[in-house]
């Protein structure tokens, strides 16, 4: 691993379009940056199973946290191995045949094992930093003791993983570019709508800028 990209490993070697592969460290934080949620893929009881969850990086592994009885983590505190992916659509290519339609998209593929987080001084920085991935500038109360010995974080450390990214449109056979149809791509991008602020919040509370104003990284 260099400063600046990931070393390929027999796991993480593209072999399916390498040329839309990337070890380019840069591109691989900006991905999971991005993301709001990741999915989570391992064994347990001998059956495959992949399920959903909020993630967040800080330097050279991602985190995510639960609930200590949270099926997910309770599996994987055996230091069993994980594939986490994350996939952002940047937009619908609109091709000229069936075969022709497709995604622009960028994705991040993580092959892992747990690191188990259960200490109560490094968890509160931990929430505080899950916090200001998903809300920049939110303000929340200390966590209390009670919540602090409910939830368990899992660390896992970013060695092998690569990026694959398509980002070039239309590619139709050559013959269909003179067909008498419509071809493009169509641009999505997550959008805040307007806050919503609780109904039981005290009067003269102000909705933040940052709240107004949200986005994500990259966005």
């Amino acid at each position: 691993m260099s400063d600046t990209s990931y070393t390929p490993t027999d796991t993480t070697k593209l072999r399916l379009r390498p040329d839309r592969g990337t070890y380019d460290r840069q591109k691989v934080h900006a991905i999971i940056d991005e993301a709001l949620v990741a999915h989570v893929g391992f064994i347990a009881d001998g059956i495959p199973r992949v399920i959903p969850t909020s993630i967040f990086r800080i330097d050279e592994a991602v985190y995510i946290h639960g609930s200590q009885n949270n099926y997910l983590l309770k599996s994987l505190k055996d230091r069993s191995p994980a594939c986490i992916t994350i996939t952002l659509v940047d937009s619908i290519v609109a091709g000229r045949s069936g075969f022709g339609c497709s995604m622009d998209y960028r994705s991040v593929m993580i092959f892992s094992t747990a690191e188990i987080i259960n200490d109560p001084e490094v968890k509160e920085p931990l929430i505080a930093a899950l916090v200001e991935d998903i809300i920049p500038g939110h303000v929340v109360r200390k966590p209390k003791p009670k919540e602090m010995a409910a939830t368990l974080f899992l660390k896992f450390p970013i060695d092998e993983v690569s990026a694959k990214i398509r980002d070039v449109g239309v590619l139709d056979v050559e013959g269909d570019y003179e067909l008498d149809l419509w071809a493009g791509r169509i641009p999505l991008t997550l959008t805040a709508g307007a806050p919503e602020s609780c109904p039981r919040l005290p009067d003269g509370i102000a909705t933040p800028d940052y709240a107004k104003n949200y986005k994500r990284p990259g966005t």
